[in-house]
Parts: C-alpha cells; sequence; structure tokens
C-alpha cells in the first residue's frame, strides 16, 4: 500500500497543476458575468476586455495575485518533492500540500473581500470547478503523503522466523525464502 501512496501523491500534484488551467472563478454584477480568470490568469495577471453600457468593451490589466503565484508555486515545488523517496520527500510534499490549501482557502477569502469592497456588495465571486479540483487534489496530497511517511515506519515487530523453510522480514513482514540473507520486498537485512 505505501509503493500506491508513493504513486498517489506526484499524481494529485499534477492533477492539482493541470486544475490551475481551469476556470477557477467568475464575478459577476447582478447576474451579468464580468469577469472570468483561470488559475494560470490569477497567477500571471492577465488582460479582460469588460463590456461596457454604451461603446466597445474596455481593457482592463489584471495584476498576478501573489496568493495565487504562491500557491501555484506550492504545487509545482509539491510535484518535484513528491517523487523523492523517503521521509524528506513526504514530509516535504504534505507540507507543500498543506500550505497550498492554506493559500487557496486565503485566495477565495482576499477575492470575495476586495469584490464586496470594490464592487458595493453588487459583485459576486463564483468559483469554479478549476479552484474545488485543485483544492480537492490538494487534500488527496496531503493524506496520500501522509500515508506515505507513516507506512515508510514499516512493520515495528520483529523478525518472526519458521520451521526452517521460510522466515519473515521484521521491517514490512515479507515472507523470504530461510537462505534469503536481506528481504525480496523492502531490501532490509533479515534477522
Amino acid at each position: 500500500m505505501e509503493s500506491i501512496a508513493r504513486k498517489l501523491s506526484p499524481a494529485a500534484f499534477v492533477f492539482a497543476l493541470i486544475c490551475f488551467f481551469l476556470p477557477f472563478v467568475t464575478f459577476s454584477c447582478q447576474g451579468h458575468e464580468v469577469a472570468s480568470f483561470s488559475g494560470i490568469q490569477l497567477a500571471t495577471g492577465t488582460t479582460v476586455k469588460q463590456p461596457q453600457m454604451f461603446g466597445p468593451p474596455k481593457s482592463e490589466k489584471f495584476q498576478p495575485e501573489p496568493l495565487a503565484i504562491l500557491a501555484l508555486l506550492s504545487v509545482v515545488a509539491g510535484v518535484g518533492l513528491s517523487f523523492l523517496k523517503g521521509k524528506r520527500g513526504a514530509v516535504g510534499s504534505a507540507l507543500l500540500a498543506v500550505a497550498g490549501v492554506v493559500l487557496l482557502a486565503a485566495l477565495k477569502s482576499k477575492l470575495d473581500g476586495e469584490a464586496a469592497s470594490q464592487g458595493g456588495g453588487l459583485i459576486q465571486g463564483n468559483y469554479a470547478a478549476g479552484y474545488y479540483l485543485t483544492f480537492l487534489f490538494l487534500l488527496a496530497a496531503v493524506g496520500t503523503s501522509i500515508y506515505a511517511l507513516v507506512g515508510s515506519r514499516g512493520n515495528p515487530l520483529p523478525a518472526i522466523q519458521n520451521s526452517g523453510e521460510s522466515k519473515f522480514c521484521g521491517q514490512c513482514g515479507a515472507q523470504n525464502d530461510a537462505a534469503n540473507q536481506f528481504c525480496r520486498k523492502c531490501g532490509k537485512k533479515i534477522a
């Protein structure tokens, strides 16, 4: 199961990264869409054409959102760290996933506050699949990283030897031939 968790953690980070390209938030005023942003657009900034009551649409440049940049960086770094084996990789990727979750929650709070203050309560932010899927994949990355960390401790039971035909590894509990000095599954020396 630990090897599955080691594979799921990078997958969760990769899916979270992919979700940054999906729509994150749409701002609307009295039911009319004003602007829509993906996670990448929030992190890198973009130009949006806003419709005007009279005349052509007005282009407005939106600056990169620092919380979106930090959330994206935590996901990118999490992809890299989740491939590292051992305790450092599991702890690092778990911490980056937690940071990503916190940063996404802070981003939502900040965007909601800015929309309310700038729009006089008329502008609302509606969060889309990209935001929620990124959030869920980061939570999955936290869980799989923690599971990989806990699972890497191995079996705390001492080696149990059978009637000479096979013996069990004290690290992972795998059954091995009596002649084996090292476990076939985890490679640890069998006592």
